[in-house]
């Protein structure tokens, strides 16, 4: 078994880099005989320095969750295509159909078929400011 992080400095600091660091790897790529999996911390409206992208926003906010979710698999060698399972933590539970919008949007334009396991639930997030946080889990061979 091979274990490596997984980075996106021009996207997203590293969680230890943040003024106040936290100690985790932004995904973490597994290599087994005849696969490999991609396991990716929670993602959310980050950006480049390191701070929350369009505070109060949450169809915002969620696009750009998903965009740095996009760079994220693409440095880990995965796709879209490839997520298997897909976790959504939402501040509130009332953003669900809000949310539900960008995702429905989001896969119609990359045209992922089948959809991945998915579970939305709401959680208190790290930081106040933020509405929604994804992570996810990837399989692929290559």
């Amino acid at each position: 078994m091979l274990k490596k992080p997984v980075h996106v400095p021009h996207v997203m600091p590293e969680a230890y880099d943040y003024k106040k660091p936290v100690p985790f790897s932004r995904a973490m790529r597994v290599t087994l005989p005849g696969a490999t999996l991609l396991f990716v911390s929670g993602t959310a409206s980050v950006d480049e320095k390191g701070t929350c992208a369009f505070k109060g926003d949450l169809k915002k906010q969620a696009a750009k969750t998903f965009s740095n979710l996009s760079e994220v698999l693409k440095a880990g060698g995965a796709s879209w295509k490839d997520v298997v399972k897909m976790t959504i933590f939402l501040r509130d539970m009332k953003d669900y159909d809000e949310f539900n919008l960008v995702r429905n949007a989001f896969f119609r334009k990359i045209r992922l078929s089948p959809f991945p396991a998915s579970t939305c639930v709401e959680a208190r997030l790290c930081w106040p400011d933020l509405l929604c946080e994804i992570e996810l889990t990837a399989v692929f061979e290559e």
